[in-house]
């Protein structure tokens, strides 16, 4: 009887594991041929891109806009941006069909805050690409340089309390106490910008009044 038993066991496993063999051989093929058409995509569409982008110039013509020359081709990075999307579209398909709904949805999720956290880097990088290039070709004075600087570490700082894992309400806070910050930094520059001379005037009469 335990040798029945056990041949019975044992051919119930192996007829469990054929079983999801076969049932998993199609999900392979599907995922196979899903890969072989992204890659047949994404090498149409580079040759496509490279030859209207080429034809286009636009790292020519974003180079004599701006007088900016920056360390990469957006031409390159267009490409790259087309092929990952056509990468997370066939990602997401054979994690629908291999693994179902359930990682589908948190695979979203894993990338919705990937997503969140690379655009916060690369507005970062923008910004203070920005601001080195403001300061470098106006030849900004060391006090508004500072003062630019703060406005830039507060803006960047909102950012970054967006994407934390805190709660809504503190996250409210936070972001109201920084755009208020923002909006007194801003007015006080405003006014100082507009009406400094008149102000230097009044400080130097008070001056010569005292003295």
């Amino acid at each position: 009887m335990f040798r029945e038993g056990g041949i019975t066991s044992i051919s119930d496993i192996f007829n469990q594991i054929a079983s999801e063999i076969v049932n998993f051989i199609p999900k392979i093929l599907i995922t196979l041929v899903i890969i072989l058409i992204a890659i047949a995509i994404i090498k149409v569409l580079n040759f496509l891109f490279r030859k209207l982008l080429g034809i286009a110039k636009i790292d020519e013509f974003f180079a004599k806009a701006t007088g900016i020359s920056i360390p990469f081709s957006i031409t390159n990075l267009l490409i790259y941006l087309a092929d990952l999307g056509i990468i997370l579209i066939a990602l997401y398909s054979i994690v629908d069909i291999c693994a179902g709904p359930t990682y589908t949805r948190l695979m979203a999720d894993v990338l919705y805050y990937g997503a969140r956290i690379a655009s916060v880097i690369i507005i970062t990088l923008i910004i203070f690409a920005s601001f080195n290039l403001v300061v470098r070709r106006l030849r900004v004075e060391t006090r508004l340089r500072g003062y630019m600087l703060f406005i830039v570490m507060l803006l960047i700082t909102a950012m970054l309390v967006d994407i934390t894992a805190l709660s809504d309400p503190v996250k409210s806070a936070l972001i109201m106490g920084i755009s208020i910050g923002v909006g007194i930094s801003l007015g006080v520059f405003a006014i100082w910008f507009f009406f400094h001379e008149y102000l230097d005037k009044i400080l130097e009469k008070k001056a010569e009044s005292q003295t």
